[in-house]
């Protein structure tokens, strides 16, 4: 990665911490840190199958306001007290990771936004993909392309049970809504990694630019495995939202380039700064796992000019058995002014007690990287008390706060 803020289009380290480059248009990340370097934990597998023991919990009866169907992806009612995708909405026992892979875990930690529906308000076309060819298309870039450019047409895009190998653009179409069978049925898949696209930027399987995107009960993915920078979703629009929706690869799995994103009851694994970028991004109540070791989970570059970076409200960072305890920082400083903040979040053991670690020169001091209310056998506020927030400051980390006049659905 660059040293740039938020419009770098560079990428993350190499998992062996020395200095690699982002080519083309992206600017090199040099590498470095506490991590402890890639574990040999399994690989993505082929085509994205998902295992056996993560199957999502069917549907689950809402609440008073209608009962959400099986997996939450089709019904355009609005669910319940128990969320879009039922009042289990976890994925089962076993995790969700890809056959070969290493554990999974949860898709989320709350089992889907109570209150919300799928696709915000306003719908007024629905497009159907299928493999089977049972829908109006069979790839989801042809769904999209058919749309025309420049569309602000309330869309919905309905995509059954498959895996669809594609390397997917979505650009210059707004109000457009992705909604999957299910968080582990419906693959969005692609294998390039740095190398072979020309970049970590370019190696993204599914690239959304568009302002005003929904997306629900879908897997990102990049299929390339461990050992080099392969993006699985690479975000750079206004008002990007997702709702139980797992991202799945290994280094820089999540790059939230620029704009603003907000993930609800999601799923991000990997192990080398896999949530990363410049963006004004919000995870509340998502997992967030690192299946192989690394040095950090998070590698903010956000603009000086930015008031807020990466934020994790809620949930749990864990990690699969091979992980070693005290190996894996929260987060460590891309750009000198990254932003990166935990609040009320669930740490594992392998979470490092320092907590913030250097990169490419960048100090974690003298970064925006913060923390408050952490729990679980990696909280240890002592050991970081100077990133530690106050009780006041906080209360300050509100959506209205952090995201302006803009109220993602999803929140509700």
């Amino acid at each position: 990665m660059g040293g740039g803020g938020a419009s770098s289009t560079g990428g993350s380290t190499s998992s062996s911490g020395s200095t690699s480059r982002d080519g083309g248009a992206d600017s090199g990340q040099a590498g470095g840190g506490a991590g402890t370097g890639t574990g040999t934990g399994g690989k993505v597998g082929s085509g994205g199958t998902t295992s056996t023991g993560g199957t999502l919990a069917t549907g689950g009866a809402g609440g008073a306001g209608g009962a959400s169907n099986a997996g939450g992806s089709s019904s355009t009612g609005t669910s319940g007290a128990g969320g879009a995708n039922g009042t289990g909405g976890k994925v089962g026992g076993g995790g969700s990771s890809s056959t070969g892979g290493s554990t999974g875990g949860a898709t989320g930690t709350g089992g889907g936004a109570g209150g919300s529906t799928l696709c915000p308000p306003g719908i007024t076309q629905t497009i159907t993909v299928a493999k089977d060819g049972s829908g109006q298309f069979t790839t989801v870039q042809a769904a999209v392309n058919s749309i025309a450019s420049g569309s602000s047409t309330h869309t919905r895009i309905d995509i059954k049970a498959g895996s669809y190998t594609e390397k997917l653009t979505i650009a210059s179409r707004t109000n457009l809504c992705l909604v999957g069978a299910s968080a582990t049925t419906t693959i969005l898949t692609y294998g390039d990694d740095n190398a072979s696209a020309g970049g970590t930027s370019a190696s993204a399987s599914v690239y959304v630019s568009a302002n005003d995107f929904s997306a629900a009960n879908l897997t990102f993915q990049n299929s390339f495995g461990s050992g080099s920078q392969a993006v699985a979703l690479r975000t750079t629009g206004q008002r990007q939202q997702f709702l139980n929706c797992r991202f799945v690869g290994y280094q820089d799995t999540l790059y939230t380039h620029s704009g603003s994103q907000y993930f609800r009851d999601c799923y991000v694994q990997g192990n080398t700064d896999y949530v990363f970028g410049g963006a004004t991004a919000v995870l509340q109540n998502c997992e967030v796992r690192n299946v192989e070791g690394g040095s950090a989970t998070t590698a903010p570059n956000t603009d000086i000019g930015t008031a807020y970076g990466i934020v994790f409200l809620g949930g749990k960072l864990t990690a699969a058995s091979g992980v070693k305890a005290n190996s894996v920082a929260l987060a460590r400083p891309w750009g000198a002014d990254g932003f990166a903040a935990f609040l009320n979040a669930d740490l594992g053991a392998h979470i490092l007690a320092a907590g913030f670690v250097a990169m490419s020169g960048n100090q974690p001091q003298n970064a925006r990287l913060h923390e408050y209310g952490s729990t679980g056998s990696g909280a240890n506020p002592s050991s970081r008390s100077s990133y530690q927030l106050s009780a006041s400051q906080a209360a300050g980390y509100t959506l209205a706060n952090i995201f302006g006049s803009w109220t993602p659905t999803y929140s509700q």
